[in-house]
């Protein structure tokens, strides 16, 4: 007898493969039977009439910040709602481990924002992860920041070959301990004082120990081709395979570089080397306000560079560096796309804030959008997130519709947040619904195989990503006609429409939207 048999499905095997009406039956955790028609028999505990909706495997983010949440977090109920059953995090050079006794205190308060939830291991942290009630599967890679931290805390300066080297010692055994590989975080401090040098020798070791690089790159506006450069060489003298991250062009006078980028990468993965990127279906993008800052103010840290806004001098010199020196070395998104189009979205000591602009904040605070921005940053302690509409829908799916293209949504949520991206609560469903099917992007099978097999496949996730017997049962069943995302940027937590059903391992843990409660996530190792 099976555990589950579902009926009468449109499968979508996660192949890229053309769907057909047929059933599955699930034993234990794992796929037990698939056939074409109807089954011969419905002897099963439990039959699922699935006639008008489509079953595909369990939708895989490739880009995520569950690892900085998971503490408070660990139901990930949003992302389950999304029809998402593993997640990849440790992301943009950011991770929660490996923390060495030698990372300054500037530092530590600077890349964990205050916070104490780091561990000093990565088999610390999943000793840790082990205990809590998981909703998806967590995969972590190791981030380069806190690499960089550890070996020579926020130092402005290109690392020393010692200094590298223990990097790449914290690298390996984060690896052998269950890492994925290493990412970059390279417009963040200190990731982006290094030089390629440096990230060519962290891939190389990420390789090695049969991993990834995975690269929030240095630039996606005026050096974005430098960038895609630098990601090629790392994949070339590393001999690793590379993934970018969120792929985009950032601010209207360099969104016409977007399709020679994409043939950059094509001219190297003709070459041989092994390059993937992400995207997410949306027109803004998000992130700290701190990363805005010129990098040289920011290498004594956050409470540092706080108590110099008290000088006005400093305060003159931040500005001037944005709007008069516009250095192209980084990406310099208030001159680029301009305060009037960053929306706060998490600003706790300022909340009447959150919701508006730059721009109108500082118009009802008095002052110049620059200087109400400094106020506010004050007022925060830096602590201050906000969206940047930034790109246009025309890269948005030229993006999305490049053969090596995954989705990832790069949200963070934390509970409690007046507002947030709301990719965190809708990327899957809107990339399905919205680009899918009613732009056409790509065809549907080929939809479902971006956020499926291909990335299952790409960073070599055992079974799963697939309907195939002997694969786990990681399911979601849902409405293709009808799922839409049903957040926006004003209110981007209402409910998503057509998710029916999530299983994990076998088990039901999504229904009609609510969570079942069976929290049977577990980290996944290589």
């Amino acid at each position: 007898m099976f555990d589950i048999l579902i009926k009468d499905a449109l499968i979508y095997d996660g192949s890229g493969n053309k769907p057909f009406i047929g059933y599955i039956a699930v034993e234990g955790e794992k796929i037990s039977a698939i056939g074409a028609g109807a089954p011969e028999n419905e002897n099963a505990k439990k039959v699922v009439d699935a006639k008008g909706l489509a079953l595909s495997p369990g939708f895989i983010d490739v880009h995520s910040h569950s690892d900085r949440t998971i503490n408070i977090n660990p139901h990930r109920e949003q992302v389950l709602r999304m029809g998402v059953t593993t997640e990849i995090a440790g992301q943009c050079g950011s991770s929660r481990s490996p923390v060495a006794e030698t990372m300054p205190p500037e530092a530590y308060d600077f890349l964990f924002k205050g916070g104490k939830f780091s561990f000093t291991t990565m088999q610390e942290q999943l000793d840790h992860l082990n205990t809590l009630p998981l909703g998806p599967n967590q995969c972590y890679f190791t981030g380069h920041n806190i690499l960089r931290g550890n070996a020579m805390g926020l130092q402005a300066r290109d690392a020393t070959p010692e200094e590298i080297e223990i990097m790449q010692k914290h690298l390996a055994l984060s690896q052998q301990q269950g890492s994925w590989g290493v990412s970059t975080g390279l417009s963040y401090v200190p990731g982006i004082y290094c030089n390629g040098h440096e990230l060519a020798m962290l891939g190389k070791t990420a390789g090695e120990n049969g991993g990834m690089y995975t690269t929030h790159s240095r630039s996606e506006s005026m050096g974005l081709f430098d960038s895609v450069k630098e990601c090629i060489r790392v994949a070339r003298e590393g001999n690793v395979p590379v993934n970018i991250s969120h792929f985009k062009c950032v601010g209207k006078v360099f969104w016409q570089r977007c399709e020679e980028a994409l043939a950059m990468i094509d001219d190297a993965i003709a070459e041989g080397l092994n390059i993937t990127l992400d995207a997410y279906p949306y027109i803004a993008c998000s992130t700290t306000t701190l990363s805005a800052i010129p990098a040289r103010f920011l290498e004594h840290g956050s409470e540092a560079f706080v108590k110099s806004l008290d000088d006005p001098d400093v305060v003159e010199e931040i500005r001037k560096e944005i709007y008069e020196i516009n250095d192209p070395s980084w990406d310099n998104s208030m001159y680029y796309v301009g305060l009037e189009n960053f929306l706060i979205v998490r600003a706790n000591e300022t909340p009447w804030a959150v919701g508006k602009t730059y721009a109108d904040a500082a118009k009802e605070l008095g002052m110049e959008p620059f200087y109400g921005m400094i106020h506010l940053l004050k007022a925060n302690h830096a602590k201050i997130s906000e969206v940047r509409f930034a790109m246009c829908e025309e890269n948005v799916e030229m993006i999305l519709k490049h053969p090596r293209c995954m989705v990832g949504s790069d949200g963070i949520y934390i509970p409690g947040d007046q507002s947030c991206h709301p990719r965190a609560f809708g990327t899957f469903p809107r990339y399905l619904g919205y680009y899918i099917r009613q732009r056409g992007i790509l065809t549907r099978e080929e939809g479902i195989h971006r956020i499926t097999g291909m990335p299952a496949q790409v960073y070599g996730l055992k079974n799963k990503g697939l309907i195939k017997q002997g694969y786990d049962a990681d399911l979601v069943l849902f409405a293709y006609d009808n799922i839409i995302d049903g957040g926006d940027f004003e209110d981007p937590f209402k409910p998503n429409e057509g998710i029916h059903q999530v299983y994990m391992a076998g088990q039901l843990v999504l229904e009609d939207n609510e969570p079942t409660g069976n929290w049977c996530g577990k980290y996944l190792t290589k």
